[in-house]
């Protein structure tokens, strides 16, 4: 990421690890969103903060595009994404670029897919209107953030609180999933159709998630400043409890998924 941009989730193998189980974690709902958007075929589809490339491989299997690539400026990722990919017939492949600076150096495709990536992104709008020329006039732009989590759980809610916080102090926003229809439209897509999905999900599983997060970015010095190392230590240890089955109500993710399309003339 450029400068003005900061990725409060690391770049590491913890980090890698926490992505794949919310790869495995996401896919479903994914899934059945992108199966429901017509767009199987295509010929070529751009998966933009691809990390270690499972939402460029649930790309290649649910759109079925000549060539899918994706795109991610973390090296490290990229390397696990090539290495799962193989030697993949369907036309993957992989390329290094910061997405906040402008569109990935390739030429216009069909589908820019990113799911996750705008919650870690400073000055949204701006970054969403660089990408106009990634697609062809008519094409579109599929956005998967979330819009709330919710827990009846107080350990989980400290969690989304103090990480909410954390990323804002960033200039970030964990709830952008709200925004994105006004977004788009501000950076000059056109929007198709948005909705806001509930998904249930295991506390365990999102236990987990959490607490590989917070051994990357509870040794941020915002953190340890706003929330304290001992805080820090106590809820860390708390989603640990969950994550290994301490009976917790399920965590609803209501997770915004936008389709856009680029005008002639944009």
């Amino acid at each position: 990421m450029s400068e003005s941009q900061h990725y409060t989730f690391g770049d590491n193998d913890l980090a890698a690890q926490r992505l794949e189980l919310l790869a495995a974690a996401f896919a479903p709902s994914s899934r059945a969103w992108l199966q429901t958007l017509g767009l199987r075929g295509c010929a070529r589809a751009y998966d933009l903060g691809c990390g270690p490339g499972l939402t460029t491989a649930l790309l290649a299997e649910v759109l079925s595009p000549a060539a899918v690539i994706g795109v991610d400026q973390s090296e490290r990722l990229l390397a696990r994404a090539r290495a799962l990919a193989g030697n993949a017939a369907d036309g993957t492949r992989f390329v290094a670029a910061d997405l906040t600076a402008g569109p990935p150096p390739l030429p216009p495709g069909d589908v820019l897919y990113a799911r996750f990536l705008l919650t870690h992104v400073v000055g949204p709008a701006a970054v969403l209107g660089r990408w106009l020329p990634a697609v062809h006039p008519g094409g579109v732009l599929l956005l998967e953030e979330v819009a709330a989590l919710q827990s009846a759980d107080p350990i989980m809610t400290r969690y989304y609180e103090w990480v909410a916080a954390l990323q804002d102090h960033y200039g970030q926003a964990t709830y952008i999933g709200g925004e994105l229809p006004a977004l788009v439209q501000t950076a000059g897509w056109e929007l198709v159709r948005a909705r806001v999905e509930p998904i249930q999900l295991p506390a365990a599983t999102m236990a987990r998630l959490h607490a590989l997060n917070i051994q990357t970015w509870g040794r941020d010095a915002y953190a340890l400043a706003a929330f304290g190392d001992e805080a820090l230590r106590a809820l860390s240890a708390g989603l640990e409890r969950i994550a290994t089955g301490a009976p917790t109500p399920p965590v609803v993710c209501r997770m915004a998924q936008v389709m856009a399309r680029r005008v002639a003339g944009a």
